[in-house]
């Protein structure tokens, strides 16, 4: 006897589940599911575990894209930053033998040439005329954070002091060899600051800067009494710890003063007034 069951309304969705259903008996002896109340069929439809898996996966898959994508970049930054610091020290040994070149061929023994024409006075230090290799690279960087189209040459014949060179006169002969010496110099060189500092508390002398035509490496020429010399000397460690950003300022204050009262010592050369400031 074939039982009929006669569904009611909004079990439309039910009817291969009919009880006593020919092909399946014990139909009626199974719970039924209400669909669209968070119970599932099977694997595979919209709400199924397996698409949540799926939607997992993908996610596990976008973040793992993500990560190896940022582990790219890394790389590529890193291999930048490497070929940048690679070129740069290529760039500096370069630059810094032109300068070199400069100082041995051309300022030297021009310098040597003047200081046979007077031996009143004397060039002194000479074997400090060029600044080291790692303090010309921070000075041509900074030249650079300001005019980043400057070339590493460009920037090293910026550096005011990369070739240096210091007289030394009696105190009487001062005034009248300054002179005569910065006339012999502009014989070749341009002439661009002189700077007579007589006047200042921590500091006394002349500093001068001239310019090679050819290549116009800038190079510096201070001039000097014996006791400014010395005094130059003494407070040289002092001098460091002022420029030093990272000295605080009451030992600033202390070193400053400590120029000051070395620098007050020293004898001003007679007439030395007259040497004016340029430009």
């Amino acid at each position: 006897m074939v039982t009929v069951r006669i569904d009611q309304p909004g079990d439309a969705e039910g009817a291969d589940d009919a009880v006593g259903s020919a092909d399946d008996p014990g139909a009626a002896n199974r719970p039924r599911v209400a669909k669209g109340h968070g119970e599932l069929d099977g694997p595979g439809t919209a709400e199924s575990g397996g698409s949540r898996g799926s939607r997992d996966g993908a996610i596990t898959g976008d973040s793992d894209s993500d990560s190896a994508s940022q582990v790219r970049v890394d790389r590529v930054v890193e291999h930048r930053a490497s070929v940048d610091a690679a070129y740069r020290a290529y760039a500096i040994d370069q630059a810094y033998e032109k300068v070199r070149d400069i100082e041995r061929a051309t300022v030297t023994p021009a310098m040597k040439r003047i200081e046979a024409e007077d031996p009143e006075r004397h060039l002194a230090g000479l074997e400090n005329r060029l600044k080291g290799k790692d303090r010309l690279a921070e000075k041509v960087d900074y030249h650079l954070k300001s005019n980043p189209d400057l070339s590493y040459d460009q920037g090293c014949a910026k550096v005011k002091d990369a070739i240096r060179y210091t007289f030394v006169y009696s105190d009487d002969h001062y005034t009248s060899g300054v002179k005569a010496d910065t006339e012999r110099l502009a014989d070749g060189f341009e002439l661009i600051d002189l700077r007579n500092l007589w006047h200042a508390a921590e500091y006394k002398g002349i500093n001068t800067r001239w310019r090679v035509p050819e290549s116009h490496q800038i190079f510096e020429v201070q001039f000097h009494t014996c006791a400014s010399f010395d005094a130059k000397q003494f407070t040289h460690e002092a001098y460091e710890k002022i420029r030093d950003p990272a000295t605080p300022r009451d030992e600033r204050d202390k070193f400053q003063e400590f120029q000051c009262q070395v620098s007050a010592e020293i004898p001003i050369p007679q007439e030395v007034s007259d040497i004016r400031d340029y430009p």
